[in-house]
């Protein structure tokens, strides 16, 4: 099993949520993707994790338009996710200095800027503990 973080703005994360699709024009990191492996939903700008869930499919292709952002985006998983709810959604730089995936902490947001990461276990584990409040 792998342990991913995805990013998008608000708008776009919400929406994927709400179909239970993330696309991306790159085979080579969603390739990856399988059914039962983790994700993190990191919402972009604002520097939050705001849901923890599952791939509910392997990757796939497929060119219909169901995403809010302009683009076809036909590098995709399916997935299914709770948000948190506002309160406790964690931001992100609360937690840099505790993420093995980030390696150069003064400038980790490089790190998201890909709209999808594969990160270790221990920091899935980690993000899970903080955005259930332990």
């Amino acid at each position: 099993m792998n342990h991913w973080i995805i990013a998008l703005p608000r708008p776009d994360m919400e929406h994927c949520i709400r179909i239970g699709k993330f696309g991306k024009n790159s085979k080579g990191v969603m390739g990856k993707v399988k059914a039962g492996d983790k994700v993190a939903c990191y919402v972009s700008g604002e520097c939050k994790i705001i849901a923890l869930g599952e791939a509910t499919s392997d990757y796939y292709m497929d060119d219909s338009p169901v995403f809010k952002a302009e683009g076809v985006f036909p590098d995709r998983f399916d997935f299914s996710a709770k948000p948190v709810g506002k309160a406790r959604e964690v931001d992100i730089k609360t937690m840099v200095d505790d993420l093995q995936f980030i390696s150069n902490k003064l400038y980790w947001s490089v790190f998201f800027r890909t709209g999808i990461k594969q990160i270790p276990q221990p920091d899935w584990t980690f993000i899970e503990k903080r955005l259930s409040g332990k």
